[in-house]
């Protein structure tokens, strides 16, 4: 966990900036999702699953926003790679079962490794 005494108040900023973007894609997933994707919830073994994850991401971004803001105590860079690496198994699965490109899981691989590389506490 990076505690937010040990980032600058610049790459605190910068990393709640990319922790927002997190909690947006979560909640497009949530309200447009099944229109973009129809065929989505069966993807995630049904609506329990689909609404799971787009509700747990967008808790997941605002954890990570509260944690550099100071407010809780989450593995911010740990937590980060999750869903750096879901996203990433989400874009692949878009190419290779529809031969399209998922935007919002794209968004997430780009905000979850600017978490992880602009959190990395200062060389001493």
């Amino acid at each position: 966990m990076t505690p937010a005494d040990a980032l600058s108040p610049t790459r605190r900023a910068l990393v709640c900036s990319a922790a927002a973007l997190l909690a947006y894609v979560g909640l497009v997933h949530e309200f447009v999702g099944t229109k973009l994707y129809p065929d989505g919830p069966a993807w995630f073994g049904g609506p329990v699953g689909w609404h799971a994850a787009g509700l747990g991401l967008l808790a997941a971004g605002i954890l990570i926003f509260a944690a550099l803001l100071g407010r809780a105590r989450v593995p911010v860079r740990a937590l980060a790679a999750v869903l750096g690496i879901a996203g990433a198994i989400a874009t692949c699965g878009e190419a290779y079962v529809h031969g399209g490109f998922h935007f919002f899981a794209f968004t997430m691989v780009v905000a979850s490794a600017f978490i992880v590389l602009v959190s990395r506490p200062a060389p001493a």
